[in-house]
């Protein structure tokens, strides 16, 4: 299994931070890995979501179920998909006006041996610069 944590301050707002983690159909137009991404369902406190993943040119679909506090907290698990296991947590803080501690987390497994040795080595990287993209996502929206 493998594993990334990050945990940063970052020059936003929760409220603005937290928007965007929680805007997965805007996923493709900053995450380069994303090749497409929709919430399938919602209701209060949960959604599901579907995501298509471009992991070394195939494209790998996965439904996860995201449990949600509104600017404090993120819940992410896997339904289905080329993972044999898929949670991630962001966790929010504010820290001044216009801060917030941000902390990511994420831990996957996946399903085939075959993939793991193509596809881990990208996810791993996507894992690593998720915290940035979000924020330079942040940044760039008003």
């Amino acid at each position: 299994m493998r594993s990334f944590e990050e945990t940063r301050v970052l020059r936003c707002t929760v409220d603005k931070m937290f928007a965007v983690v929680m805007d997965i159909e805007a996923y493709p137009d900053f995450l380069p890995w994303v090749a497409g991404a929709s919430v399938l369902t919602s209701q209060d406190g949960e959604l599901t979501a579907e995501l298509v993943a471009d992991l070394a040119g195939t494209h790998h679909k996965f439904r996860t179920i995201d449990r949600y506090i509104t600017n404090k907290l993120v819940e992410i698990r896997l339904l289905d998909g080329p993972f044999r296991f898929l949670e991630s947590i962001w966790t929010f803080e504010q820290v001044g006006d216009d801060q917030c501690k941000v902390h990511f987390s994420i831990e996957f497994e996946f399903r085939s041996m075959m993939l793991d040795l193509v596809a881990s080595p990208i996810f791993t990287t996507a894992c690593k610069s998720m915290v940035q993209s979000f924020e330079k996502r942040a940044m760039a929206i008003d």
